[in-house]
C-alpha cells in the first residue's frame, strides 16, 4: 500500500515547474492529484504525465468563484479533498516607484488571495470528511527576506508565510494542518534570467540553485503523516542562503 493510497490532491499552478513536481510526488505515492492552471492545453499535457492518477481542472486562483466550481468537481469526481497545494505563482520584478496599483494587486491577488482561498475552500472540503488534511501554501524565501525591485511579491510571499501559520491555530484542532514552503533559487522556467553559475557560489552556501523536484519532496512529506505533528512550520528549502 502507498502512502497516500485513498487521498485527493488539489494542486494549483500545477502543469509545469514546481507544481508539476509536486504533482508527480504525490501521485506516485497512490493519491488522486488533481492540477489547476489558466492554459489548458498544458493543463493537459500535464495531465497525461500522471497517468490515470492525474485530472486537469482550469482555474482562476484569484476567483472565489473558481473556486467553488474546482472544488465542487473535485467532489464529483473522487468524493473528497484531503490535501491542497498553492503553488500558482508569477514573479517579475519592478521599481516600487514606477510599478502600478494594478500590478501591485495582480501579484498579490494570484499569491496572497490566491493562497487565502485555498485555505477557506480546502478547509470546508476537509471538514465534509471529518479526518483532516494538510494545506501547504508556496511562500518564498523572499517572504523573509527581501530584493530591490521585489516589494510587490516579497510583500505577499510574507503574507503567504503569516497565512499559513494563523490558519494552523484555527484550524489546529479539527486536524488540519497547514505549512509554508519557501524555496530559494530553484532552476524553472521563472528563474531562468537567473544565471546560476554566477549567482549559486556567491549567494547560496551549497553552491547550486535547487531543482523542483526537491520541493517536491518536502511537499510529499507535508502532505503525509510523517508530518503528523508539524504545522504552522515554514519548510525552507534554500540551499543555506537564509543561514547568512
Amino acid at each position: 500500500m502507498s502512502e497516500l493510497d485513498g487521498k485527493v490532491a488539489l494542486i494549483t499552478g500545477g502543469t509545469r515547474g514546481i507544481g508539476l513536481a509536486c504533482a508527480s510526488r504525490l501521485a506516485a505515492a497512490g493519491a488522486k492529484v488533481v492540477i489547476t492552471g489558466r492554459s489548458e492545453e498544458a493543463g493537459a499535457t500535464a495531465a497525461e504525465t500522471l497517468g490515470s492518477n492525474g485530472l486537469f481542472l482550469k482555474q482562476d486562483v484569484g476567483s472565489e468563484t473558481d473556486w467553488v466550481a474546482v472544488t465542487a468537481k473535485v467532489q464529483e469526481a473522487f468524493g473528497r479533498l484531503d490535501i491542497v497545494v498553492a503553488n500558482a505563482g508569477i514573479s517579475n520584478a519592478s521599481p516600487m516607484v514606477d510599478m502600478s496599483l494594478e500590478q501591485f494587486r495582480t501579484m498579490h491577488d494570484i499569491h496572497l488571495k490566491g493562497a487565502f482561498l485555498a485555505v477557506k475552500y480546502g478547509a470546508i472540503e476537509m471538514r465534509k470528511h471529518g479526518d483532516g488534511g494538510s494545506i501547504i501554501l508556496m511562500s518564498s524565501i523572499m517572504g523573509k527576506i527581501s530584493a530591490a525591485g521585489y516589494v510587490h511579491y516579497s510583500s505577499a510571499k510574507t503574507g503567504v508565510r503569516l497565512l499559513a501559520k494563523s490558519a494552523a491555530l484555527e484550524l489546529g484542532p479539527e486536524g488540519i494542518r497547514v505549512n509554508s514552503v519557501l524555496p530559494g533559487f530553484i532552476r524553472t522556467d521563472m528563474t531562468v534570467a537567473f544565471p546560476e553559475e554566477q549567482i549559486a557560489p556567491i549567494a547560496v552556501p551549497v553552491k547550486r540553485f535547487g531543482n523542483a523536484e526537491e520541493i517536491g519532496d518536502a511537499v510529499l512529506f507535508a502532505a503525509t503523516d510523517r508530518s503528523k505533528f508539524m504545522t504552522g512550520a515554514d519548510l525552507v528549502l534554500d540551499g543555506g542562503m537564509i543561514a547568512r
